[in-house]
């Protein structure tokens, strides 16, 4: 009991007691509360002093960089998170300090190997954030999460200054100018180099499908032309059966009085002086057309009839100044000089150009078929 108004040494402690209990309490419900915020999700900043990061080319001119970001974390399992960070007077100021010296100090690493693992120069790194960020999210994530029993969100790069004013930095800027130069000479160089090849190609392999086409047609109307031949040999065995078997029939109307022949008389004139018709209606064989020549990439193809080099006029493998010749004619000439061939080539666009020409010598009057 107080005396005066004096407390007594009991009182005294009973009050001390009571307000270190309550200070307690408040730690325990702020601790409660910055829990229930992580939950939820926090962002933290976080900035890596300038350091000296290295070409692995020049490995001494070290240049200043600075970097700069953002992590954003949640805690998902809250027993494991208590279990690995075991700080009763937990606050999410010392949790963030913490955390932020773990993650300036890993993604340093990060950066500082960039050069060498990712293949990016250092005079690059400012334009390169977002290869560095996924670098840092790849390697840095996975420590994060397991030392501190979060669950890291995003962790990204802001941006990343080097300091240009540095004398390293300048003399790193002129050497590797001048490699990139070098480089880009190179790749042209290549790349002329591979399109001039390509393109000799292009014409090797155009030359030899014209060479190849204009054979396929040339056997192609070879066939034709044998079996028009073989055709036309039948025809004329067929006549010459069908006027034997005729001549026969007519030898026994003649001698048969039942058909109003004479025996004796040898057969009965024809009718009004006229001369039958041929048995069977047969028709002559049609005429074979002209054959002609032509010289295509200096070689002599052909002979091709006029229907077949009218196809190949259609598909542009001949034009008017295609170089052509048959029997009659005193040299090579064009196609388009040719009357029997001008209006092939009615239809074709003007300005053609030709298969190129080897040196072609006129063959002679009536001779055989020409030699380019």
């Amino acid at each position: 009991m107080a005396l005066f108004g004096f407390k007594s040494k009991k009182e005294v402690e009973e009050e001390k007691r009571l307000a270190a209990q309550q200070a307690a309490q408040q730690v325990v419900q702020n601790n409660m509360t910055n829990l229930s915020n992580l939950s939820r999700g926090s962002q933290m900043k976080f900035a890596v002093p300038y350091f000296d990061v290295f070409d692995p080319r020049f490995m001494d001119q070290g240049v200043p960089v600075a970097v700069h970001g953002m992590i954003v974390y949640s805690i998902d399992d809250m027993d494991l998170f208590h279990q690995i960070n075991k700080n009763e007077a937990f606050s999410d100021e010392t949790f963030q300090n913490k955390l932020r010296g773990q993650v300036t100090k890993y993604v340093k690493g990060v950066v500082a190997n960039a050069p060498a693992e990712a293949q990016i120069p250092v005079v690059h790194l400012e334009r390169k954030i977002l290869e560095i960020s996924e670098l840092v999210q790849k390697y840095v994530t996975p420590k994060i999460e397991q030392l501190f029993a979060i669950s890291v969100r995003s962790l990204d790069i802001t941006s990343i200054n080097i300091d240009k004013e540095s004398p390293n930095y300048r003399q790193l800027k002129a050497l590797t100018s001048d490699l990139e130069r070098d480089r880009v000479v190179a790749q042209n160089a290549v790349a002329i180099d591979s399109m001039r090849h390509q393109n000799e190609l292009n014409k090797e392999m155009t030359g030899l499908q014209s060479v190849e086409m204009l054979k396929m047609q040339m056997e192609d109307q070879r066939e034709r032309m044998r079996i028009q031949r073989d055709g036309i040999e039948m025809n004329q065995e067929q006549q010459i059966k069908d006027g034997r078997y005729g001549r026969g029939m007519g030898g026994m109307m003649s001698g048969n009085p039942m058909m109003g022949g004479n025996p004796m008389m040898g057969g009965a004139p024809a009718m009004g002086g006229m001369t039958p018709p041929a048995m069977g209606g047969m028709t002559p064989p049609a005429m074979v057309s002209t054959q002609y020549f032509v010289g295509v990439n200096g070689q002599q193809m052909g002979p091709f009839d006029v229907n077949t080099l009218r196809m190949m006029a259609q598909q542009g493998q001949v034009n008017v100044q295609t170089q052509v010749w048959t029997q009659g004619m005193p040299q090579w000439a064009p196609a388009g000089s040719v009357p029997e061939l001008a209006a092939l080539f009615a239809s074709q666009p003007a300005g053609m150009t030709p298969p190129p020409m080897g040196g072609s010598t006129p063959p002679p009057m009536g001779g055989p078929a020409p030699t380019l």
